[in-house]
């Protein structure tokens, strides 16, 4: 009798190309949890929280994943794929169904856990189906172009599709949608997967690390809340974030020791002694701290430039090329045998211009169309970093750990996601302030242009027909909404100068790590990159 792990995944009379349409179905699926935070001002209205409630979310549903792929891994290995698939996906379709018929906030998050762990599930279940049956080189680095390309392109097409839902119907029918989309999923899955096929020999759960996933979870979720939550209470003045920080210290110092003892850690911390490998986890981290940096830039377009989700359409088809143009023509520079590092540097090269784009152009008599370039140029740069980072990352670990290598650098994603979002809401804030002092200097009752201005303003709405009491106040509401406009327009071009600053300091810094250079592509046929 064959052995389970010898019979094919997919049924014999299922092609490549159907095979490779269900793996990819399944990876955009899991990923569309992710995107809902794209509209934020429609979750805050629908649910009546705040901004950094909605960024909470996101730490919610990314930590549980990141948290949950650690267990995963080993977890994969005694369950037979189609049921675990079909498992994550009747979990996920009850968590939508809840979501669509209530409106509570609490419970939304819960289900983001929940979501971010079969998210997870699908996606490990995702690698595991490209990977093992990549045979060539050269096939694994366009499995991972494939892979990453699909991971970054996912938001900003989503992003799409819900600016035509949110314009048509509520924040939660887009539930309803994801509803729909697990149906047909679990139709193709049950059609086209064989029920008794193992991606391994059935491995028991015996000594599988429980507790350290309770520690990991533990510390990611209070991590993401003092990043999150952190300038709105005031940093280490406020007695929560203070206990936080020094509550989170004590689990980190428990988890690491706890690893470091045990026989089958749930991470194999002894990955950090390689010197390249904690390079490489830092570039990822500025990766995505820089990758964060358009929320601003969306920020203006729907403020400053008056954008609806609809118009802002062709700006995220601008990133999805970009995105995808950038993968497949690093994706070839690699195959060529082209170094890393330089790739690398071109990459952090190519965001710079982003920021001096944008440094350009915003102006408060922008177009919309005068953007589309900006982030094309935006997602040419991230197209052209993540590949070849997440390679080095996992070309400088250790082979026999290299599998840990994956697991760590998530983390290291999710912490620059994170830290990105304290830093944007710091440097927001501090350039924000910056910018309203600076123009409260030039807007006062000694500025002779000030009369003019409000004179003007005052006699254009009497000509339009209102009274003079109308008239008088709608022409101080103007000049205040033109001083709002001024202060985020130089608040926005003194972010992007910092960000720039940023960006230049990471390339010199680079170019002076000569030992960086020697990292050579390793990309093995049994490494699963998580």
């Amino acid at each position: 009798m064959m052995q389970a792990h010898r019979i094919p995944v997919f049924k014999n009379w299922v092609s490549e190309w159907v095979a490779r349409s269900v793996i990819f179905t399944i990876l955009m699926t899991c990923l569309y949890s992710f995107a809902l935070y794209t509209n934020p001002a429609t979750i805050m209205g629908f649910y009546g929280v705040e901004s950094t409630d909605i960024q909470y979310a996101m730490v919610v549903i990314y930590g549980s994943t990141v948290a949950f792929l650690a267990l995963d891994f080993r977890i994969v290995k005694y369950f037979s794929p189609r049921k675990y698939l079909l498992t994550a996906l009747a979990v996920n379709a009850l968590c939508s169904l809840i979501c669509f018929y209530t409106r509570n906030w609490m419970i939304f998050i819960v289900v983001q856990f929940i979501q971010g762990i079969t998210c997870a599930l699908m996606s490990g279940i995702v690698l595991n189906m490209i990977f093992p049956r990549l045979e060539s080189a050269r096939a694994r680095v366009i499995g991972y172009t494939v892979l990453y390309g699909g991971i970054q392109i996912s938001v900003p097409l989503y992003s799409i599709y819900y600016s035509i839902v949110l314009y048509f119907f509520d924040f939660n029918w887009l539930f309803y949608g994801l509803i729909v989309l697990l149906v047909i999923l679990t139709g193709m899955v049950m059609v086209t997967m064989n029920g008794k096929a193992r991606f391994h020999k059935k491995i028991p759960l015996y000594q599988v690390d429980w507790i350290g996933y309770l520690f990991y979870i533990t510390f990611i979720l209070i991590l993401g809340y003092i990043l999150v939550y952190g300038r709105q209470l005031g940093w280490l003045d406020s007695p929560l974030i203070a206990f936080l920080s020094l509550f989170n210290v004590l689990v980190l110092f428990i988890f690491i020791s706890r690893e470091l003892k045990l026989k089958r850690p749930l991470i194999n911390l002894h990955i950090f002694k390689t010197r390249n490998f904690v390079i490489g986890l830092l570039l990822l981290f500025t990766f995505y701290i820089f990758k964060g940096s358009t929320g601003l830039a969306y920020g203006y377009l729907e403020i400053i430039l008056g954008n609806d989700p609809l118009s802002t359409i062709p700006i995220w088809m601008a990133v999805i090329a970009g995105t995808v143009i950038g993968m497949f023509v690093i994706s070839r520079f690699i195959l060529m045998g082209y170094n890393l590092i330089k790739i690398i540097i071109a990459g952090f090269g190519i965001m710079a211009l982003f920021y001096v784009y944008m440094l350009l152009f915003v102006t408060v008599q922008g177009e919309t169309c005068d953007f589309i370039p900006a982030l094309f140029i935006y997602g040419f740069a991230t197209g052209v970093l993540f590949v070849p980072i997440v390679s080095f990352t996992i070309s400088a670990a250790p082979p026999n750990i290299a599998a840990n290598a994956s697991l760590v650098g998530i983390l290291a994603r999710f912490t620059g996601f994170t830290t990105s979002l304290a830093l944007n809401n710091e440097l927001q804030l501090y350039t924000k302030g910056a910018a309203t002092e600076k123009i409260r200097e030039n807007v006062n009752e000694t500025n002779p242009q000030l009369s003019i201005t409000l004179e003007n303003t005052y006699q254009m709405y009497m000509n339009a027909g209102n009274d003079i009491y109308t008239a008088k106040n709608s022409s101080a509401g103007y000049l205040n909404s033109l001083v709002k406009e001024q202060v985020l327009v130089s608040a926005t071009r003194d972010y992007y100068n910092l960000m720039l600053a940023g960006v230049l300091c990471v390339i010199i810094i680079v170019l002076l790590l000569p030992y960086v250079q020697r990292v050579v592509l390793k990309l093995k046929k049994g490494q699963v990159p998580y």
